[in-house]
């Protein structure tokens, strides 16, 4: 399922591992490394996750073009295995808080994962649903590794 607009973007997948492996994959460094960033070339430098209410998190990672983005935030909502939900901003562009949120419902042993990102910055140029679609193809090969 996705759904999207100027400032909203809701993506659902579906898998066959269940709640707590997802979370592992939003929650450890050496894991967030393996998938996070759009480019399907691109490669994480950094991660570091400090997973609970109020703790921040800071990704940067290259694109293969070797332009470099460094995503930050804070954790608003931690939930183990059911829900992480946390500010989206950008190192070069602290002005800017947009909202992230993962929820993960496991039924018949698959885990469905709901993603949104809302109040997206009216003058980013980034399109956020083909930026997360390709994200998430690479996490689903993460989950594959680990």
């Amino acid at each position: 399922m996705q759904e999207t607009s100027d400032n909203f973007v809701q993506l659902s997948y579906t898998y066959s591992y269940p709640p707590s492996k997802l979370w592992q994959a939003w929650t450890h460094p050496s894991i967030v490394k393996m998938w996070f960033g759009s480019d399907p070339d691109g490669t994480v430098l950094e991660a570091e996750l400090d997973v609970h209410v109020n703790g921040s998190f800071k990704v940067r990672f290259a694109n293969s073009d070797g332009t470099e983005h460094t995503a930050t935030g804070v954790y608003n909502e931690v939930e183990p295995n059911k829900r992480l939900a946390f500010t989206w901003g950008w190192k070069d562009r602290p002005e800017v808080a947009e909202n992230v949120s993962v929820e993960f419902t496991s039924e018949n042993g698959v885990t469905v994962m709901s993603f949104e990102h809302h109040n997206i910055d009216k003058n980013t140029a980034h399109n956020y649903a083909e930026g997360w679609e390709s994200t998430f193809k690479k996490f689903k090969r993460a989950l594959n590794n680990f």
